[in-house]
């Protein structure tokens, strides 16, 4: 099924916050950020997407600090993780999940994500996706099917039917 709110217009914001993994170079980003700018997307980064702490993007406080503020921006129509990983589970004690409640917003990512899936879905009844990061949103591996499905997920309140 596609969105129950409002769909995602061209224009609008993908929020990216990085819960897991950090950035390896900052191609990395910058891929991600031109493939949505190619599609009449605006991309905002948290203010942490650049950060390190060993093998995840800073600590679990201020990882969580950046995933409610993405919720919580205005500007953000969709909050899609920066990278999958490791780390995502030890932000859970930091998440106000009443600010996520309040301000619904489709919410994509896998692997590691999934711990903020379930812990989203337990504390605020929203849905959310198991798609792609924006670092592989543009990569060569990701299938077009898998693209396109997010698209129309993101874009469309009709049913997405089988």
């Amino acid at each position: 099924m596609g969105l129950k709110g409002r769909p995602l217009l061209p224009g609008g914001t993908i929020g990216v916050p990085a819960p897991a993994w950090p950035y390896y170079n900052r191609s990395d980003v910058l891929r991600g950020v031109e493939w949505w700018a190619q599609r009449g997307y605006n991309v905002k980064l948290s203010k942490g997407v650049y950060a390190r702490k060993g093998y995840v993007a800073g600590p679990a406080e201020e990882r969580a600090e950046d995933l409610m503020a993405m919720f919580s921006d205005d500007e953000v129509d969709v909050v899609q993780s920066f990278d999958a990983g490791y780390g995502s589970a030890q932000m859970i004690p930091f998440i106000d999940f009443d600010v996520i409640k309040a301000n619904p917003k489709p919410f994509l990512g896998y692997s590691d994500i999934t711990a903020l899936h379930q812990s989203i879905r337990h504390y605020t009844d929203l849905v959310t996706f198991y798609g792609p990061t924006l670092t592989t949103v543009y990569h060569k591996d990701t299938e077009a099917f898998t693209i396109d499905s997010m698209m129309r997920a993101l874009t469309t309140t009709e049913p997405l039917g089988a």
